[in-house]
């Protein structure tokens, strides 16, 4: 039986689950600490309870998404959290670096959605998890439209994307982010259908 529950909706070891397939697809970003049960720690407490969306199959978290409006983003590295777990003076640094990223507004409007993060479990890709997820952030009635940012190099993601209806808004070619070796941002838009 599948399901798509919040963040704040699963059992302990799910949540860590759900952090274990974020670190699996975005964990080589997090290069603020070497120490990987610290920030798995970190982010089962910084997570949004409502802004991530987990799919589950027999109970078991396969699929993760996070979502953010104009508003607020789903993952805040928290002053505070992050001082605890890594001291006063570095703990501050990360939260403050990191939210320099990841707390920065990327969309304008009150009806759009930001697809923040998108990860399925390895040994269930390209079963259709990823389009359930998209599809249940499409269902949402207060958003007209949902974008996402993916790496001009990221080919297999952009041809994803593209099957789930998603079209290329904006290439930004002079970006610095062109000098982490992943190619330039690209910017995709996919509309919510009435």
């Amino acid at each position: 039986m599948n399901k798509i529950l919040e963040f704040g909706e699963l059992s302990v070891f799910q949540k860590e689950e759900a952090v274990n397939l974020f670190m699996e697809g975005f964990g080589q970003f997090m290069t603020f600490s070497k120490n990987e049960e610290l920030k798995k720690e970190l982010f089962m407490r910084i997570f949004d309870p409502k802004l991530f969306l987990c799919y589950l199959e027999d109970g078991v978290v396969l699929g993760l998404m996070g979502l953010g409006t104009n508003k607020v983003r789903p993952i805040n590295f928290k002053k505070e959290i992050c001082q605890e777990l890594f001291g006063k003076c570095k703990g501050a640094i990360i939260s403050k670096q990191m939210n320099a990223s990841f707390q920065k507004i990327v969309v304008k409007g009150d009806r759009e959605l930001y697809l923040d993060t998108l990860v399925t479990h390895p040994s269930y890709r390209s079963k259709g998890i990823g389009s359930i997820l998209i599809n249940k952030a499409c269902s949402i009635k207060e958003y007209d439209s949902i974008i996402v940012e993916v790496f001009s190099k990221n080919t297999k993601a952009i041809k994803f994307y593209e099957k789930n209806e998603f079209v290329i808004t904006k290439e930004h070619k002079f970006s610095m982010m062109r000098l982490l070796g992943s190619g330039y941002p690209i910017t995709m838009t996919k509309h919510a259908k009435d």
